[in-house]
């Protein structure tokens, strides 16, 4: 059976199911012009999600060797939140151009306590991620659904090496686009935990079980913060601070202390 089945009936099952919640209870939220344009926004939302897991899947099961990402050109990295932001603007388009703070929940009372939210947040949720995947992968390993010494992916590598500057550009687009699409538009629609998986799933492409486990976690911690404050400021620092202490800090010293890079 070809490994794209599965996650492709899964997704088929996740749109149906948007679409007949979006007919019986508004799920999406949206007062669309008329039947045909909420139509072609089906229809968007389908090619969306298939392309998607398409692209996902695609890369979890050939993950990039070094010698492979020696030669992939630096931005080809952001081709998924590509697809994220042109994915949003048609979104936005169909659905009248509503304001866009509005759309993405950004909220303009108390910048200044919103943004120290954000990295109350992002700190406190990156010690809890840790320590609580920690606990996790330990176990998963004593059941034997993790290899005890798990070597990192060429991807994590290849990030790790990267000047400072690509650095910041990764964690800058990831910490907006990301933060955009999983809390701004999807989970006010499918809620936490949905959002949840399908923010985790959309990074399985990184092959690396442990950090898999971590990005759930601090979803669901930035996930709270967006249902609680239902502001998407706090979440955008919240995970820019996260990136930022896993890609500029931890990946490094742990590379350096294990000798690989």
């Amino acid at each position: 059976m070809s490994p794209y089945i599965l996650p492709l009936i899964f997704i088929a099952i996740v749109y149906i199911a948007m679409i007949v919640l979006n007919e019986r209870i508004g799920l999406f939220g949206e007062h669309f012009a008329s039947n045909g344009v909420k139509i072609a926004a089906y229809v968007w939302l389908g090619l969306f999600m298939f392309l998607l897991t398409t692209l996902i899947v695609a890369s979890s099961l050939a993950p990039p060797t070094a010698k492979d990402l020696a030669k992939v050109p630096f931005y080809s990295l952001f081709a998924l939140h590509a697809i994220l932001i042109t994915f949003l603007v048609g979104w936005w388009l169909m659905a009248g151009r509503p304001p866009l703070l509005e759309y993405f929940n950004v909220q303009r009372k108390d910048p200044a306590g919103a943004v120290l939210t954000g990295f109350a947040v992002g700190l406190g949720g990156w010690i809890f991620t840790i320590m609580l995947a920690l606990v996790v992968a330990l176990l998963l390993q004593a059941a034997g659904l993790l290899p005890k010494a798990p070597q990192p992916s060429a991807m994590i590598a290849w990030m790790a090496s990267l000047p400072l500057w690509k650095k910041g550009l990764i964690v800058l687009s990831a910490m907006t686009i990301e933060e955009l699409f999983f809390r701004g538009w999807l989970q006010k629609r499918v809620g936490l935990i949905a959002s949840t998986v399908l923010f985790a799933l959309a990074h399985s492409g990184l092959g690396q079980p442990f950090l898999l486990i971590g990005v759930t976690i601090i979803s669901l911690v930035i996930g709270t913060t967006f249902y609680r404050t239902k502001n998407l400021i706090p979440g955008v620092i919240a995970h820019g601070v996260f990136d930022g202490v896993q890609l500029f800090v931890i990946i490094p010293v742990v590379f350096k202390a294990a000798g690989l890079g």
